[in-house]
């Protein structure tokens, strides 16, 4: 029996590995497709239309899409392969902000959106007053 335990101490620790090293291959695509939005959003800028101002609204938002996972990974990284509970509450804050910004369209939508907002911060609060991390 403790040879196997071995074993998987000593696959876990490859798998570890593997994991950390796919994570840090998708963090160099994320950063590759971050630049390129940057590229893309400074070329639209210097074009001044109105459909053009959606379009530039728009890479702007994708660029910090990409940014945010970017950031994702690094703190993935940072952590050994874990992320804080802390991090994801606040990176579904800032995606159902961006959200909200971006897509006003309806009212009862726009309600629930917020109300998703406010479970988020509550949960945050919550979790800095009762949890606390060493």
């Amino acid at each position: 029996m403790k040879k196997f335990y071995q074993w998987a101490d000593k696959t876990g620790a490859l798998l570890q590995v593997l994991s950390l090293i796919c994570i840090s291959l998708l963090g160099l695509a994320l950063v590759y497709f971050m630049v390129d939005e940057l590229i893309a959003v400074v070329k639209i800028s210097t074009i001044t239309t109105d459909t053009d101002y959606y379009n530039l609204l728009e890479g702007v938002v994708t660029f910090f899409l990409f940014f945010e996972f970017v950031a994702m990974v690094i703190n993935i990284l940072r952590n050994g392969g874990h992320i804080s509970v802390n991090f994801l509450l606040g990176l579904g804050i800032t995606a159902l902000v961006r959200w909200l910004i971006t897509e006003h369209e309806k009212s009862l939508d726009d309600l629930i959106v917020s109300l998703a907002v406010l479970a988020l911060v509550v949960s945050t609060i919550l979790l800095a007053k009762f949890v606390h991390e060493d």
